[in-house]
Formats: C-alpha cells, sequence, structure tokens
C-alpha cells in the first residue's frame, strides 16, 4: 500500500490523535502498545504495520511537527510577522492535541528552540545585509524565542481556553517592541 492511501492517513492520525490523548495523563514510557491501539481503535499489527515502537511513532511526530513549523517559517522570507505569527497560531490550533503534548517535552522544547534560533538569524541576516551572527543576536533569538514558546506552551496547558487572536496580538505586541532593539 501507497502512503498516500486514504486509509493509511485515517489510521495513522488515529494514532497520532490517540498517542497525544493518552500523554495527557501518562509519560511516554508508561503507554502501551495495546492501550494505544485500543485508544486509536485500531489493530495491534496494523500499528506494527507502520511503526516498530511507540518511540518510532513518537519520534515521526515530532520530525513531522519540526518540518512543518519551518515550513511555515521558511515559506517567505520577505513575510510580516502578522503574517508569520498567525500561521504559526494557526497551525498550533489546527494540532491542538499535538503540540499540547509536544509543548510539555524538554527535549522537544531544546529541538524547536534551535531550529527557531537558526531561522531567526537566517531571517535577520536577510534583513539587516549582516553576514556575521553577533553575541547580542544570540542573546535576543533566546530571549525572543523562548518567550514565545512559553506563552504558547501556557496557552496549550490551559486547553487553548484564550482567544487566538489574542495570543497572536500579544506575541505582536512583544514582537514590535522587539523589532526595536534590533535596529
Amino acid at each position: 500500500m501507497n502512503n498516500d492511501d486514504r486509509r493509511i492517513r485515517k489510521t495513522k492520525k488515529a494514532l497520532r490523535e490517540a498517542l497525544a490523548e493518552l500523554m495527557m495523563n501518562k509519560e511516554l514510557r508508561s503507554i502501551t502498545i495495546q492501550e494505544l491501539s485500543d485508544t486509536a481503535d485500531v489493530h495491534r499489527a496494523t500499528f506494527y504495520a507502520h511503526y516498530r515502537d511507540i518511540y518510532d511513532l513518537y519520534e515521526q511526530l515530532e520530525e513531522a511537527m519540526v518540518n512543518e513549523m519551518g515550513a511555515i517559517i521558511i515559506h517567505d522570507p520577505t513575510h510580516t510577522y502578522d503574517e508569520l505569527f498567525k500561521s504559526v497560531i494557526d497551525y498550533v490550533i489546527e494540532n491542538s492535541k499535538m503540540c499540547r503534548m509536544f509543548l510539555k517535552n524538554h527535549t522537544f522544547h531544546e529541538r524547536i528552540s534551535e531550529f527557531l534560533e537558526e531561522k531567526y538569524f537566517d531571517i535577520w541576516k536577510y534583513e539587516t545585509g549582516e553576514v556575521m551572527v553577533t553575541d547580542e543576536w544570540e542573546f535576543l533569538a533566546n530571549y525572543h524565542i523562548q518567550g514565545c514558546l512559553a506563552i504558547v506552551t501556557r496557552w496549550a496547558e490551559n486547553d487553548y481556553i484564550y482567544p487566538k487572536e489574542k495570543i497572536t496580538d500579544m506575541i505582536l505586541r512583544i514582537d514590535n517592541h522587539f523589532d526595536e532593539i534590533l535596529t
């Protein structure tokens, strides 16, 4: 069967959502394949047709999320930050369970932070014409990334109750002042 097959996409989506649901109350190492399969309403053999083990599923999901977030960020280097942050917040809402699952994970935070820092530097180099990353940029990028992640993480922990428009506006207001520091 082809990975583009609708049934395969549906099965993988069910497994992803089941994992995210189970991880709201349990750690990854405590989740069994049987429990995951039951929650997703798929047979254990179906799970093994797509993944080696539960860690393989988790790693593939994490990789996909980092790549999807990266695609949003690098989509257009001439983007406006309004569009960028709205797209990121929309992505978080569309993938709310998985984002909540990953935002609780320290390793994911480190990985997405490193990725975002690299992209920030690319954007800042593009915008300023500079070729070298300064110590100041490294401090500012770390501050900005961790702040944005903290806002989104708190939002996720509170089940996305706060309106997405207000979250976007909050990040944009902070970002507008942040741009003043860079210039």
